[in-house]
C-alpha cells in the first residue's frame, strides 16, 4: 500500500471515530429539546465555532476565499443544513444504532455517484466487500426486529444519507483546488446563515436549555467537526467510495464506546455481526495493499477523479 493510501484510510477510521462518538450525544441532545431544528442549530453554531478555531490557531491569519471556494462551501453548506434537519427528524424517531446503519448506506450513494461525476470505476472486490459488511450491519441490528424503527424515521434518515453522500462526492471531486479546513469553517458558517433564512428568529430559540445545548455540541464536535474534515482529509488521498467503506467501521466502534461509556455489553450477535463488517471493509483495503505502486493512481490525477 502506498503512503498516501496509508493516510486516507487512517483519516477515513478517524471518520469513522468521529461518527461513533457523535451518535450517542445526539440522541442525548433529542431527548432534551423537543424542537429538532434547534437541536441542529447548536449543532451547526458548534462544529462552525470549532473549526474556526482551528482554522485560527493553524492559520493566525484572517483566511481569503475565492470564487471556488465560496461556490464549494455553499453547496457543502445547503446538504449540511438539509443533513442535518433530516438527521435531527430522525433521531427523534428511531434509535442511534438503527440511524447508524441506515446511514451507512452512505458508501453506495458515494460510489454510484463517484463513477459518473468523478470517473471512479467500481471494481468486483469493493462491491464484495461492500455486500459481506452489510451482512454484518443486518446482523449487528436488524431493522426488522426494532420496536424504535417506524417508516418515517428510516426515510429521514435516508435523506441524510442522500444529502451527506452528495457532500463526500462534492469534496472528493475539488479537494485539490480547497484547503479543507478554511472550506469546512466557510461551510458551517454558511449553513448556519442557511438556517436563519429558512426558521427566521422562532421563539424556541429562547427555549434552549443547558443540557440540550451541552449533549448538541458535544455531538457537533465528533460529528460535522472531527468525522466531516477528517473524510475531507481522507478524500486527498483515497477515492470517495474507499472513504466511505472505511467508515463502515462505525457501528462496530459504536458498541465499543458504548460499553466504555454506558457499560452497555455487546451481546454475542453484535460481536459477530462487528467482525464480518470488519472483514468486508478489510477486502478492498486489502486489495489496494497488495496493488503495485506503479497501479496506484495519482489522486489528483484528472483521469482518475474527473478534476481540472
Amino acid at each position: 500500500m502506498s503512503q498516501e493510501n496509508r493516510r486516507g484510510i487512517l483519516w477515513a477510521l478517524a471518520a469513522a471515530a468521529g461518527i461513533a462518538g457523535f451518535i450517542i450525544p445526539w440522541k442525548m441532545a433529542s431527548s432534551y429539546g423537543a424542537n429538532t431544528a434547534t437541536n441542529a442549530l447548536v449543532l451547526l453554531c458548534a462544529a462552525a465555532v470549532f473549526n474556526s478555531l482551528l482554522l485560527i490557531v493553524r492559520q493566525r491569519a484572517v483566511p481569503r476565499f475565492n470564487r471556488l471556494d465560496l461556490a464549494v462551501a455553499a453547496g457543502l453548506g445547503a446538504f449540511t443544513l438539509l443533513g442535518n434537519l433530516a438527521s435531527a427528524l430522525s433521531i427523534q424517531l428511531i434509535s442511534p444504532a438503527l440511524m447508524t446503519v441506515v446511514q451507512r448506506g452512505e458508501v453506495v450513494v458515494i460510489a454510484l455517484l463517484a463513477w459518473p461525476i468523478l470517473g471512479e470505476r467500481i471494481d468486483r472486490k469493493f462491491w464484495l466487500g461492500v455486500a459481506i459488511a452489510a451482512g454484518g450491519l443486518l446482523l449487528l441490528h436488524d431493522p426488522a426486529t426494532s420496536g424504535e424503527s417506524t417508516a418515517v424515521g428510516i426515510a429521514w434518515a435516508g435523506a441524510a444519507t442522500l444529502c451527506f453522500g452528495a457532500m463526500a462526492v462534492i469534496t472528493r471531486k475539488f479537494i485539490h483546488q480547497i484547503d479543507p479546513v478554511s472550506v469546512n469553517a466557510l461551510r458551517l458558517w454558511l449553513s448556519v446563515a442557511f438556517w436563519f433564512g429558512w426558521n427566521g428568529v422562532p421563539p424556541e430559540l429562547f427555549e434552549i436549555t443547558a443540557p440540550q445545548a451541552g449533549y448538541a455540541t458535544l455531538a457537533a464536535f465528533f460529528g460535522p467537526f472531527l468525522g466531516r474534515l477528517s473524510m475531507m482529509m481522507s478524500a486527498k488521498y483515497v477515492e470517495a467510495r474507499i472513504t466511505t467503506l472505511t467508515t463502515l467501521a462505525a457501528p462496530p466502534l459504536a458498541l465499543v464506546l458504548g460499553y466504555v461509556v454506558l457499560s452497555d455489553l455487546p451481546t454475542a450477535r453484535e460481536i459477530q455481526g462487528g467482525v464480518i463488517m470488519m472483514v468486508g471493509i478489510s477486502i478492498p483495503i486489502l486489495s489496494l495493499a497488495r496493488s503495485r505502486p506503479e497501479t496506484v493512481a495519482d489522486p489528483a490525477a484528472p483521469s482518475r477523479s474527473g478534476e481540472r
